[in-house]
């Protein structure tokens, strides 16, 4: 059974630094199930598994400059959005007290 075509959006991809998965490569469409997301962070972890960044890595999302909360709800993300993926490292180390 085909699914409808509302319950996707096509997203244009441009990413700081080429993602693991496609070394070379900054830009990327990428189809998403809204079934799937719900807000950004989902979003963020579909990005993350899909071009493979490490779990150590942080992922944070903007549109035309603006940043997109985690938490907002993935319908502020349209069809045919051009998405910015900046990845940062978590520096945090355990410290430990004794």
């Amino acid at each position: 059974m085909a699914a409808h075509s509302n319950n996707f959006i096509r997203l244009r991809l441009y990413f700081d630094y080429p993602p693991p998965a496609v070394v070379g490569c900054r830009m990327c469409w990428l189809l998403v199930d809204l079934n799937v997301c719900r807000v950004v962070a989902d979003l963020e972890s579909v990005i993350r598994e899909k071009f493979e960044f490490s779990g150590g890595s942080i992922l944070s999302l903007f549109i035309e400059d603006c940043y997109l909360p985690h938490t907002e709800s993935i319908y502020v993300v349209r069809d045919n959005d051009s998405v910015r993926c900046a990845t940062h490292t978590s520096h945090l180390r355990s410290q430990h007290v004794f």
